[in-house]
């Protein structure tokens, strides 16, 4: 006998057994548990269920539990023992079991609805509380942060003073928007890296951004240079804004374990308003602390500053990526060469460094050109013919030109024909620190190193698999 038991909004059939049903989760607010019917406990829930509810005993012949937030709703099916009921008869019987709430539960129930997804914390993947604290860290400092800078645009501008010309200001401020657009527009050229160096992208947006906010609290102690100092911290913090935004959906991504990616995105949005928030409300009050001394008012800019980037930092730090991008294809292949093995998820984003320039060809290895020009790989016609015929089952071809290592992609090339070229590649610099020679192609070295990753290649995906990195990306 299979029967359908209903976990997090979907179903799984499971042999029966000495197992009961418990059907929930269907609408929203129920969640779901199996019972055992010899036993008088219920088994584990799915963390948003009530404590108190799933540990008090089962009443004896209860078939199947439905838990609701304030109790749980027992099933029952009894036969008919009265003289008018059909023979073999059977009635079901459902018990209500409501427990009075504290007001105390009412209301954390109902903010952590704001605040996490649906069917947290199985809905989303690990790591997923700690970067929603850093998150709401780095707004929150964020936010303080703003407050100076925005109050230094409207001294410069001349709010509250008698003298000021509101046309001239109200000009100023609408070029500075205007000039400001420019950021997002140049910045948005960067496309796929986005998705590529996701951490080091968003720490780099933060930087930008606290960048940004230092010229404008500036501003008034240069009020002639107003405009182009203005107009530069706008553009640069448009810049940080297509940064950040742009990262997000990879970061998104990474914590779905449903299709759930609105419903996290929505909750993510909730936390970064809650964090801007509060900052803002404490950097008016830092405000008027430093009541308009700018020794005071530039410290204060620069602690907060310090500790938006630190939680941004953080945030990205505890972030557990499964894709690989440059960094950790090379950190995977490296530990594969030396020990036949690849380092986890969690190992490998935790050695990956973020304080670096995401812009560069390679974090890993600097003597490895990614894309090259075919005509820059294979400068005579000899060089060519020969490339032509080493890959001739590949789709990519790996040289040693020049003193770098180049790898040309046909336009067909998949995500996992890159990762055997940089697989190559590793090998041949192995070689190439024992045996090569700096002004001479090392043909010999180039066969060895595709042999190696001939030969090799489908164990790496399968050691990778295994660690749950996903490698078709």
């Amino acid at each position: 006998l299979q029967r359908p038991v209903f976990i997090n909004n979907e179903i799984q059939i499971k042999h029966s057994g000495s197992d009961s049903l418990c059907f929930g989760g269907l609408f929203g607010e129920n969640k779901t548990i199996q019972v055992k019917e010899n036993d008088s406990k219920g088994t584990k829930s799915d963390g948003n269920n009530n404590d108190k509810s799933i540990s008090q005993p089962i009443s004896p012949g209860t078939l199947a539990v439905e838990y609701v937030r304030n109790g749980r709703r027992e099933f029952v099916v009894k036969t008919e023992d009265n003289s008018n009921a059909q023979l073999g008869s059977k009635a079901l019987v459902v018990k209500e079991l409501h427990r009075d709430r504290s007001w105390y539960e009412k209301v954390s129930d109902r903010v952590l609805r704001y605040f996490l997804p649906d069917g947290y914390p199985h809905s989303v993947g690990r790591g997923y509380r700690g970067y929603t604290l850093c998150r709401l860290s780095a707004f929150f400092w964020g936010g303080a942060v703003g407050v100076f800078a925005t109050q230094g645009l409207l001294m410069a501008v001349g709010v509250g003073r008698q003298s000021a010309a509101p046309l001239a200001a109200a000009l100023q401020w609408v070029i500075r928007d205007g000039v400001g657009r420019f950021g997002r527009i140049l910045f948005s050229q960067i496309g796929a890296g986005f998705d590529a160096e996701t951490k080091q992208y968003r720490l780099a947006a933060a930087l930008v951004l606290n960048f940004a906010c230092v010229l404008e609290s500036v501003t008034p102690y240069a009020p002639k240079m107003f405009l182009p100092l203005a107009c530069l911290a706008n553009m640069i913090k448009g810049s940080s804004t297509v940064a950040a935004a742009s990262t997000r959906g990879a970061i998104y991504r990474s914590f779905m374990r449903r299709e759930n990616l609105g419903d996290i995105t929505a909750k993510q949005e909730t936390v970064g308003v809650a964090g801007d928030l509060m900052g803002t409300a404490m950097g008016i009050a830092l405000s008027r602390m430093c009541n308009n001394n700018p020794a005071k008012a530039m410290s204060t800019l620069m602690v907060l500053s310090f500790f938006h980037l630190f939680s941004v930092y953080r945030e990205m730090k505890g972030l557990c990526l499964n894709t690989l991008n440059r960094q950790r294809a090379h950190m995977l292949i490296k530990q594969y060469i030396a020990t036949n093995s690849v380092p986890s998820i969690k190992e490998a984003n935790q050695w990956e460094r973020m304080l670096d320039r995401p812009w560069l060809d390679s974090l890993h290895a600097p003597n490895i050109d990614l894309g090259a020009r075919l005509q820059d790989s294979a400068p005579d016609a000899e060089s060519l013919e020969y490339l032509l015929q080493l890959y001739k089952d590949q789709k990519y071809i790996v040289t040693y030109e020049k003193e770098r290592l180049k790898i040309v992609l046909r336009s067909d090339a998949t995500a996992h024909q890159c990762l055997k070229a940089f697989l190559q590649a590793d090998d041949f610099w192995n070689r190439y620190k024992q045996r090569g020679k700096r002004h001479e192609r090392n043909r010999n070295l180039l066969e060895e190193s595709y042999q190696y990753a001939d030969a090799n290649f489908n164990n790496f995906i399968q050691k990778a698999h295994q660690q749950g990195w996903v490698t078709d990306a």
